[in-house]
């Protein structure tokens, strides 16, 4: 079993190094310029003791449990599989859709309408709660997902149920819900109506709403002002693997004498996911910062509020399909730097659900 847990792996980094060699090969990423304000971290007096993390630590974990959960949600066997040359073909292809030059809107979606209106209502704190309701109150599918967040094991903090808009500002406050909004306007993306792999898509967005809760209450004891933008980095962060899920559905629905090969799946997913949400990021105009976050510049603060929540989102994912023991996610985490007590709060409400 260990042989050929290590072929595996070997066969995995190989697929991935490739993989990541061709995208960058083939479209070679602008260089990001982030302002010193955007660098410069969060007032010495907002962080929690306990919380200053070793952002290498922390993202050298986050990759290796994000890998195992792909191969959960792909259902990857344990047993070595070398790629045939179909499969070869396969790869380069969805490769060669990912960095191609003009982004095919099939796999590149427009950012939603009301994105833009959101960020807006960000401007001005006082007016931000009034904008917020008018945004939701115009799409009654946005209202009713919202709602449903607000009301998850998450996000509510009270025995009450939350049946309005105003009263989730009053209960969650403005902060909270622009992050509620900005979840349920991306979460019709994650919504599959494929065949092949359905559960991938579901366990992506499972995680990415944990792991968004988790950055959020992270961003919260650390930086506070930074507690909507660590939610909007997740789900930014999450468009990279969906969209290569997308791509390498329809890459072998072209070729039906081909059976998708799990392990590729895992390994395309693991290797173009960062890269494609960097892509998809800056394609929706997103802030330097969050751009920094998700190339995990070491300068941002955002970067780590990112790896922390998915490394959370995901343990705790991992933990509820009984495929890590709570001991064995405790000892990643502390492995991470993520042990203590002051992470003792997000670590509950992820596993209270």
């Amino acid at each position: 079993m260990v042989g050929a847990a290590i072929v595996i792996a070997i066969i995995a980094a190989g697929i991935a190094a490739w993989v990541v060699y061709r995208f960058y090969r083939g479209r070679r990423a602008a260089s990001i310029a982030v302002p010193e304000s955007a660098q410069r971290p969060g007032p010495e007096g907002a962080r929690s003791p306990g919380l200053e993390l070793d952002g290498s630590r922390i993202e050298l974990a986050n990759s290796l449990v994000t890998e195992r959960l792909w191969r959960l949600a792909f259902a990857a066997t344990s047993q070595a599989q070398f790629l045939e040359p179909v499969q070869i073909q396969v790869r380069d292809s969805v490769s060669a859709i990912m960095q191609a030059d003009t982004l095919d809107p099939k796999y590149f979606p427009r950012r939603p309408t009301l994105m833009p209106q959101l960020l807006r209502a960000m401007d001005d704190p006082r007016a931000a709660p009034d904008k917020l309701s008018r945004i939701v109150a115009h799409d009654p599918v946005l209202a009713a997902d919202v709602l449903r967040l607000a009301n998850s094991a998450l996000y509510r903090t009270s025995p009450a149920p939350i049946e309005t808009i105003q009263r989730a500002i009053v209960v969650l406050g403005a902060d909270a819900l622009r992050g509620l909004v900005a979840t349920a306007m991306l979460q019709p993306v994650f919504r599959a109506t494929r065949t092949n792999f359905p559960r991938f898509p579901r366990m992506l967005w499972e995680r990415t709403e944990r792991a968004a809760r988790a950055a959020e209450m992270y961003a919260l004891k650390t930086h506070p002002e930074d507690r909507f933008e660590a939610q909007l980095v997740v789900l930014l962060s999450a468009l990279g693997p969906l969209l290569v899920y997308g791509a390498a559905l329809d890459v072998y629905a072209r070729a039906p004498g081909i059976a998708p090969s799990p392990t590729l799946c895992v390994a395309l997913t693991t290797a173009l996911g960062p890269p494609v949400a960097l892509r998809m990021a800056r394609y929706w105009e997103s802030s330097p910062r969050l751009l920094a976050a998700i190339e995990k510049s070491p300068q941002e603060s955002l970067a780590i509020a990112l790896c922390a929540g998915e490394l959370l989102g995901t343990l705790s994912l991992l933990e509820s399909q009984n495929v890590i023991s709570r001991d064995e996610a405790l000892a990643t985490m502390k492995d991470a730097g993520l042990a203590g007590a002051a992470l003792a709060p997000i670590w509950t409400q992820l596993t209270s659900r």
